[in-house]
């Protein structure tokens, strides 16, 4: 026998059909909590539970001190194109900046500097940041930096800055290829805090190795994207049984995360 659907998901299935309707457009200011809760004569708790869907699915983005607001609009990525988030965020027409959250120059872990092929007293930049398009917190990045090449840019402005364009415009280095590993988790109590989203919303997580023109590892990453804004397009070729066995580019386990 069917269980009876959840007042917050009745109530979210209408928000949901309005919103495909056309009953709100693109930078639509959407109803306060407390305009729904006398609209539905439900509880808070209950709107709550039916806006957070909308949220996790990409219908609403919450600005902050204005309000929640309508968008339809994805920000598509290449994931087979290695591009910086600074030129990713002019492509969509949106405002790129960033946060420090860590920066400093260590020792790497052992697993670090085995995935990176460093050599014994090679030093790394180990640097977070946090990542926005027009104000709206985006990415969380994690990432390493081979130190001997990242020296030059190392007291640049890292948040006004991309760091693909510092390192074009003040080094020699040149980057080269990219390996990336794609995979689905869930915010915990940092991506709470710092990607504005509820514990244990949906997101994307990428592991990336970054080398030189010269073979060198420039860069080992793990980035966590907000999922609900931040979409991947990618193309496959035909089927082809003589392809053989495609393997993941990045060969990584649990015990490999260091952050």
């Amino acid at each position: 026998m069917d269980q009876p659907l959840p007042k917050y998901y009745k109530i979210y299935e209408e928000l949901l059909s309005g919103i495909r309707k056309g009953k709100y457009q693109e930078n639509d200011l959407f109803p306060s909590d407390n305009e729904l809760v006398k609209i539905y004569n439900v509880s808070r708790g209950t709107i709550r539970e039916a806006v957070k869907l909308l949220f996790q699915q990409g219908y609403l983005v919450r600005k902050q001190g204005k309000g929640t607001f309508i968008t339809y609009k994805k920000i598509i990525q290449d994931p087979d194109k290695l591009i910086g988030f600074t030129e990713l965020m002019k492509q969509h027409n949106l405002k790129p900046s960033a946060k420090i959250i860590k920066k400093e120059i260590t020792a790497p872990a052992a697993n670090i500097s085995h995935l990176m092929k460093l050599h014994s007293g090679q030093s790394v930049v180990r640097l977070a940041r946090l990542r926005f398009g027009d104000g709206q917190p985006l990415i969380i990045e994690r990432s390493f930096f081979n130190y001997d090449l990242f020296k030059p840019i190392y007291d640049m402005d890292l948040e006004q800055n991309s760091i693909f364009e510092l390192l074009y415009k003040h080094t020699v280095t040149r980057l080269g290829n990219a390996q990336q590993r794609i995979e689905a988790v869930s915010a915990g109590r940092e991506e709470n805090i710092w990607l504005e989203v509820d514990l244990r919303t949906p997101l994307l997580l990428i592991k990336r190795l970054i080398t030189t023109t010269e073979g060198t590892i420039f860069q080992y990453s793990e980035d966590v994207y907000r999922s609900d804004r931040i979409n991947f397009s990618t193309q496959t070729v035909s089927y082809n049984p003589d392809n053989g066995i495609q393997k993941l580019p990045l060969n990584l386990t649990e015990k490999d995360w260091v952050w």
